[in-house]
């Protein structure tokens, strides 16, 4: 089971070193693998607090170049050499500030797995896309895009544009349909098995409800990651899910 903790732009020197105390004295299960994302700034910081517990740590993007007159971007052969072991690549929230398209998403998948460091691929629709029947279309045409030509590991978090921070999530049968179609039409464009995370608004409360569905295989959390009560309780919840399975 993996839980992905994306800080987005939040947390401090002084937040980060009280949340890593928490980390210590947590009694991490050997099914469960936690992987944060704190901002680029703080990759390094963190990095060197966690030395001795056993999660990972991520970039919240990369640039589809390894060097060069990119003002403001950070290369994937950067994250891996302060400590990163995945990525995420083509959230929401950069497609839609930040305008990236299919065909950059998939260069700076490329360019992370050159660097030794494993995507998170991040798709959804909108809520217009949704209601008008077109998700599984938007979703399908986005994972032809965006897929890297090679890859041996690499993962999809399905976020409905709709969901994320809102509070709502699709019903059971409908990340249930949209997750089984995600990893059919990735195993029919390159013969390989993915696995796929849920993401958009989870929090303690629902997380049960989303890890019950079938081929769900984790969950990308936003804003409930930001406390370390709620991150655990959500750590906690899926570890008892793994159990009861």
């Amino acid at each position: 089971m993996f839980i992905a903790a994306n800080w987005k732009m939040n947390l401090d020197k002084k937040s980060i070193k009280c949340f890593v105390k928490h980390l210590q004295n947590y009694k991490f299960s050997k099914n469960l693998q936690l992987c944060i994302f704190p901002p680029t700034i703080y990759i390094d910081f963190l990095s060197e607090l966690t030395k001795n517990i056993p999660i990972s740590i991520g970039g919240q993007n990369c640039h589809h170049q390894s060097f060069g007159a990119f003002t403001g971007e950070v290369s994937a052969s950067s994250l891996k050499e302060f400590g990163c072991d995945f990525v995420i690549i083509g959230h929401s929230e950069r497609r839609i500030y930040n305008k990236e398209t299919n065909e950059n998403i998939k260069k700076c998948a490329q360019f992370g797995i050159k660097s030794n460091l494993k995507p998170i691929i991040c798709v959804g629709e909108n809520l217009e896309q949704r209601e008008n029947g077109n998700a599984l279309d938007f979703i399908e045409k986005q994972i032809t895009d965006c897929l890297p030509e090679e890859f041996n590991e690499l993962m999809i978090a399905y976020e409905p544009i709709w969901s994320i921070g809102t509070g709502k999530i699709p019903h059971q049968s409908e990340i249930k349909e949209m997750h089984k179609n995600i990893k059919e039409i990735v195993f029919s464009k390159s013969k390989k098995n993915v696995k796929v995370l849920y993401g958009g608004s989870v929090n303690e409360q629902n997380i049960q409800e989303i890890l019950s569905v079938n081929n769900v295989d984790g969950v990308l959390v936003g804003g409930a990651s930001l406390k370390i009560k709620d991150l655990l309780a959500i750590c906690g919840s899926a570890v008892k899910h793994l159990k009861n399975l």
